[in-house]
């Protein structure tokens, strides 16, 4: 059976991640391995500074699964070590859409980028949620919609591999999707959030900063967040790890020689 490595950046202890595992159970060998703690926005982080410390999770319908006190990347490199190979990699499904060229930020979608730069076919799988009726962990959030999207890309994909040139895809789910509603491929938005600082006083009378970011509220038509936040439609973006621009590298040369 094909061998599926599923992790996340929500947590292993995380109802998205136990989502995943219920939707490919079948379809393959799955093995988890995720941090223990909440780990978003952590982007391609890895622990060099101390040692990582593993704990055996009993997560239904995986062979085995751990919980890693390091990041999501740490989690990827815990996987290959241990398991040696894998057909495909999931990430999620995470607890808030991952758009735009900011999923560089995110731990899902950046534990897929590395398990695709080892060669690894993989998909980062998010769910829109409302965070006002959002408890921790994902309690509440109804993840039978994304599943089942989950499956039919999954299979998809351990059937035909993913086309030439195609790395990894990173998937939004609307949160008031159904089975029904319809798939389109897009493009990476340019941005989703402007990120700022914003200053207060402690108690003390010292200031302290958090970052907060402001949302964009227009998107270009066949972007993922314009699929996504104005069409109501899964977002389906094929991502090529290769960040090589695709331009003329003689003219970019003889551009700067020109300068020199």
């Amino acid at each position: 059976m094909p061998r599926i490595l599923i992790t996340n950046d929500d947590g292993i202890y995380s109802k998205g991640i136990r989502a995943a595992v219920e939707a490919v159970k079948d379809l393959g060998e799955v093995y988890v391995v995720a941090p223990l703690f909440q780990r978003s926005a952590s982007g391609r982080a890895m622990t060099l500074h101390k040692p990582l410390r593993a704990k055996l999770v009993n997560v239904p319908g995986a062979k085995v699964a751990y919980g890693l006190d390091g990041m999501p990347v740490d989690c990827v490199i815990f996987a290959l070590a241990r398991f040696t190979h894998f057909d495909l990699a999931i990430s999620g499904i995470n607890l808030g859409e991952n758009l735009s060229t900011e999923i560089t930020v995110s731990g899902t979608a950046s534990a897929a980028i590395e398990t695709a730069t080892h060669g690894i076919p993989s998909i980062a799988i998010s769910l829109e949620v409302d965070w006002r009726k959002t408890l921790s962990e994902g309690e509440g959030i109804d993840f039978s919609v994304a599943s089942h999207f989950l499956r039919r890309i999954t299979r998809t994909v351990l059937e035909k591999g993913l086309p030439k040139g195609v790395d990894m895809l990173n998937v939004n789910i609307p949160n008031d999707a159904t089975p029904e509603t319809g798939i389109k491929v897009t493009r990476l938005a340019r941005r989703r959030y402007r990120p700022t600082i914003e200053e207060r006083i402690d108690p003390r009378g010292y200031p302290y900063y958090w970052i907060v970011g402001r949302k964009c509220e227009k998107f270009e038509p066949g972007t993922d967040a314009y699929t996504l936040k104005v069409e109501r439609k899964v977002s389906v973006t094929p991502i090529n790890i290769d960040m090589t621009a695709g331009v003329d590298l003689k003219e970019v040369e003889r551009l700067l020689r020109s300068g020199l």
